[in-house]
């Protein structure tokens, strides 16, 4: 869409839709929202790898994944990759000598004493990828290059990346997704000597396969370390990084600075009040610039960190919110913290002592993205700033979806416009919400009359994806 475009569109939504708010509110009671969809201009394909998830392989046992109602949730939510062995735990982790301790407990380390945990109790590189194959999720595995560097033994670490590489081709598995440690920058690496170590182990991963993708990480924030700029120097100068991924939790005070408060949250119109979509925008930019405009952005730890006064219900809608920004930004992928470690509320597995309680609130909120990827984002325009959203295009059969958050305390009516390729034509519209306590609640379809108003409620406090579609008589 040309900026004039744009310009005309903004006021001609600006000029009508005040008069049409007054008329239409007042045969409800309800405040009147207006929404314009167009779906003749096509952004960009949105990516099949939004819904991704985290395996942090010392916390997920056996007997966990026998688990069919995991195993169906993935399906259902469209999981396309999966992060392992986890994020920090990379950086302790051997994969052909594995302990089952996370964090901080290193076996390269002189001092060493520890007893490893049983086998059963955490999932090695065979199970991980043995249950990805079973799901046909894409997998995505990670090197640990801390303890090379730490303890002097860089040739030692290189040489477990390439046996690692080498047991997984053997075996029989394609590993296109290979990420190089995990916040290097709080693990005593420099922007440009982690670049170095991007391009050394990607070195020796690509004797073995030089068809693999290279994902580096860093981070937006905090804008007093220049962690952005840094990153923006990490993807100049390495000569093999293909995605660099960006690691924020809205609630945390070491990212982008925002809010932890349920209240705060409820003032962001939209998440950061923009400042994310900012940052992705200007990184597409910036890689134009530097001659590198193939690089990708991914968002593969991304989460919410511990907020007051929220409830279960709130950090699935808050998880929604999130991801609004992943689908309507240029993003190629984004992995959920976390599946099954961390807060109780913002995971997506209840569990208890290595068992399956139930799916928490958020799971849902997956699953009513999930059809939104590998579709065509549009352009929409909204009159309200408490109900935005995104809308997706299929291309095949050009049904439309409008996903919209009501951040609001009170239900709106909603009046969806369309551009004249739809003008004069019946439309019938099927609506699915993420409601409290935290289910999704599905209406049934609606047709509509050609010069009759495309009128959808939305719930107080709600997300909402709304199936357009053309009846063919």
């Amino acid at each position: 869409m040309s900026n004039l475009f744009k310009l005309l569109f903004i006021a001609l939504l600006s000029v009508s839709l005040p008069a049409l708010c007054q008329e239409t509110g007042k045969e409800t009671g309800k405040e009147t929202v207006f929404v314009n969809v167009n779906t003749e201009i096509e952004r960009w394909q949105t990516s099949k790898y939004l819904t991704g998830s985290h395996f942090v392989y010392a916390v997920e046992s056996d007997n966990l994944y026998k688990e069919q109602r995991i195993s169906a949730w993935m399906q259902e939510s469209k999981v396309g990759t999966i992060r392992w062995p986890g994020g920090t735990a990379v950086q302790y982790y051997h994969w052909d000598d594995l302990n089952g301790i996370p964090f901080k407990i290193d076996s390269w380390d002189p001092e060493y004493n520890s007893v490893a945990k049983s086998p059963d109790n955490f999932m090695d590189v065979d199970e991980y990828l043995a249950y990805t194959k079973k799901l046909n999720i894409e997998p995505m595995i990670g090197l640990n290059i801390r303890s090379g560097k730490k303890y002097g033994r860089d040739q030692d670490g290189l040489d477990e990346a390439k046996r690692l590489i080498e047991h997984v081709k053997s075996n029989g598995y394609k590993v296109k997704f290979w990420y190089i440690g995990n916040e290097g920058y709080a693990k005593g690496f420099s922007a440009k000597k982690y670049a170095q170590y991007i391009d050394m182990y990607a070195s020796v991963l690509k004797s073995v396969d030089p068809d693999i993708t290279i994902i580096g990480d860093w981070k937006f924030g905090p804008i007093k370390k220049q962690r952005y700029k840094q990153a923006i120097n990490i993807a100049k100068q390495s000569q093999h990084l293909d995605v660099l991924e960006f690691h924020e939790k809205w609630g945390n005070e070491w990212g982008l600075e925002t809010g932890t408060s349920i209240s705060q949250w409820r003032e962001e119109f939209p998440l950061y009040n923009g400042r994310l979509a900012n940052y992705i925008n200007d990184f597409h930019e910036n890689m134009k610039l530097i001659n590198k405009p193939e690089m990708r952005l991914s968002l593969n730890e991304w989460g919410l960190g511990n907020i007051n006064g929220a409830s279960k219900f709130d950090y699935g809608l808050i998880a929604a919110d999130f991801l609004i920004e992943i689908f309507r930004n240029k993003v190629f992928q984004a992995c959920y913290w976390n599946l099954n470690m961390g807060s109780g509320d913002s995971r997506i597995l209840n569990t208890n002592k290595g068992k399956l309680v139930g799916l928490n609130p958020s799971a849902s909120v997956f699953t009513l993205f999930a059809s939104a990827m590998e579709k065509e984002l549009l352009f929409i325009e909204s009159s309200k700033r408490h109900v935005y959203g995104f809308s997706v295009k299929d291309p095949i059969t050009s049904e439309l979806q409008l996903y919209l958050i009501n951040k609001s305390n009170e239900a709106v009516d909603v009046v969806i416009g369309f551009d004249d390729s739809l003008q004069g034509k019946k439309i019938t519209i099927s609506k699915e919400s993420y409601v409290t306590p935290g289910i999704l609640q599905k209406d049934k379809k609606v047709s509509y009359r050609p010069k009759q108003d495309k009128k959808v409620s939305l719930p107080a406090w709600s997300m909402n994806k709304l199936m357009v579609s053309v009846p063919s008589n």
